[in-house]
């Protein structure tokens, strides 16, 4: 991800311990979306694991984390 995500609002500080809960739980859910479809990709896990950790992300999360996978796995495929 080259400079500002589509998901975070400008003018965030740098020190991610400052941003609001929110925002640091949408970039733990990204980055652990990033690492499951490079591992899928990489076939060092089953499809099985990615449904998995979807069932296990919080209903508030869920859709977004779905997003990023989905945006991840787009980004794998080019």
């Amino acid at each position: 991800m080259a400079g500002q995500s589509d998901y975070l609002p400008p003018g965030l500080p740098h020190n991610r311990a400052k941003w609001p809960q929110e925002y640091q739980l949408k970039e733990h859910y990204d980055m652990r979306a990033a690492a499951l479809i490079r591992q899928l990709f990489e076939k060092r896990i089953p499809r099985g694991s990615v449904i998995e950790q979807i069932g296990m992300t919080p209903d508030t999360y869920r859709e977004f984390f779905r997003e990023r996978l989905n945006y991840w796995r787009g980004v794998m495929e080019q």
